[in-house]
């Protein structure tokens, strides 16, 4: 038996292909399941990757393998660490039956998981974190341990409870640390929970009930969303529809099916599910921001202004949707209520430069294609047009007599031409005035 053998893979120097290895054979020999197999699995983990971060050891070892590891050896040690466990074991379960507080504590971290209901309160795991086992700092490593060991088989949970969970263990501050112990794509996914950038609701679970397989459920919403974001919708259907008949009353099950007939062109399938979105989450800004485009597209502008002004009553509308309803808007020649939202939100506006809604103002500032009088900006701008205009009227005045009348000049200096001469100066002011009026008209115009 050689180390490599227990992760089930070849001799590597590649740490990602380690840590794969790991997590595989973590599966099959849980701490709290297979306690010898699991320590005999660390320590090949342990191994492997000490001999991934010395390049000529791991090149040595990689070369050497079949040689370096023999039998004996082996055993030799496998049984040094045997007692070693077996010292530890010792410790953790002491004589008589009081279990040992790591056992104790997460214990009830499992059956709190267990009761889905606590499971979704952050309270009842912020109370739980604030047990002194939380605070021994014996214990400091085989917490972090135990808890990502607790994580692979019960990650679902609402942001709120990750956050509990972050601020209790450190979790991104040491994330260089787990990367360096874990699976990349286990770290990954829990930061992500902490951070809230693949967050899924949970609140539409509260005071329902559960008369299905909830944990299978969440499975599905979860395995539904990592493959929408890797575009596989052939998953992300299959996982959909059977989540689908289990439960539908989960706003962001039915944005997500919103997000795979979009992607598939089932466009009117897309609308219904967003509609559900909307009634049973109103404060959702993505779904009311696709189900506007939609009616846009389609549209149907009055329906989008509608849109706008419902969400008002939930939240402050953002840039996105302020600029799909004020196109609404220019589409029906609203033009005055264009300008006075654009007053009410100026500093909005100023601040967060939208390009959509940009360019759209640069359309209506055109005095020859809308009127200007409710613009509370025409004034102003009128001045500082003229103000550029003048400014550029004597650039190209400039740009086109300065040779004419450099030459003059100096022809009129150096041979010393006659007064009368000086004629010549308003001919040549004359025709370079005309090229500027014709440049600076076709300019303007």
């Amino acid at each position: 038996m050689r180390y490599w053998s227990i992760l089930g893979i070849e001799a590597t120097a590649d740490k990602s292909l380690i840590k794969k290895a790991y997590a595989r054979q973590l599966k099959l020999h849980h701490p709290e399941e297979d306690p010898q197999g699991y320590q005999q699995l660390r320590e090949a983990f342990e191994w492997a990757m000490k001999r991934a971060g010395d390049p000529d050891q791991a090149g040595a070892s990689v070369a050497r393998e079949a040689d370096e590891w023999n039998e004996p050896i082996y055993e030799e040690i496998a049984v040094m660490r045997q007692e070693d466990f077996q010292a530890e074991a010792d410790l953790r379960v002491p004589t008589g039956t009081k279990p040992h507080p790591v056992q104790v504590f997460f214990e009830k971290m499992r059956n709190l998981y267990d009761d889905f209901p606590r499971r979704i309160d952050p309270e009842a795991w912020t109370a739980l974190m604030a047990e002194d086992f939380m605070w021994n700092m014996e214990y400091q490593d085989v917490r972090v341990n135990g808890l990502m060991h607790f994580l692979e088989r019960h990650r679902h949970m609402p942001r709120e409870v990750w956050t509990v969970l972050d601020h209790s263990f450190r979790l991104l501050e040491s994330k260089e640390a787990l990367y360096e112990s874990y699976d990349e794509e286990e770290v990954d996914y829990i930061l992500e929970q902490i951070r809230g950038t693949a967050e899924l609701g949970y609140e539409c679970f509260a005071e329902k009930a559960l008369d299905f397989d909830i944990e299978h459920y969440l499975d599905l919403r979860q395995e539904a969303q990592s493959a929408l974001r890797e575009d596989d919708l052939e998953e992300a259907e299959a996982a959909l529809t059977e989540a689908a008949g289990m439960f539908r009353e989960d706003p962001d099950l039915s944005l997500m099916r919103a997000k795979l007939y979009l992607g598939t062109g089932r466009k009117p399938e897309a609308m219904g599910c967003l509609e559900r979105v909307l009634d049973l989450r109103p404060r959702d800004r993505e779904a009311r921001q696709l189900y506007a485009q939609g009616l846009f597209e389609e549209g149907r502008y009055e329906d989008v202004i509608r849109q706008c002004e419902s969400a008002r009553e939930h939240y402050t509308p953002d840039q996105d949707l302020l600029a799909l309803s004020a196109e609404a808007k220019l589409k029906l020649g609203q033009v005055q209520s264009i300008w006075e939202e654009y007053a009410e939100a100026r500093p909005t506006w100023e601040e967060f430069y939208h390009f959509r809604y940009n360019v759209m103002l640069i359309m209506l500032r055109n005095s020859r294609l809308y009127p200007q009088e409710h613009n509370p900006n025409y004034a102003e701008l009128k001045k500082m047009a003229q103000k550029a205009r003048r400014w550029t009227y004597v650039l190209i005045m400039f740009r086109l007599s300065w040779l004419y009348l450099f030459l003059f000049a100096l022809v009129y200096f150096v041979f010393h031409l006659p007064p009368v001469s000086l004629w010549v100066l308003p001919v040549i002011l004359g025709g370079c005035a005309w090229k500027t009026w014709r440049a600076a008209r076709l300019s303007f115009t």
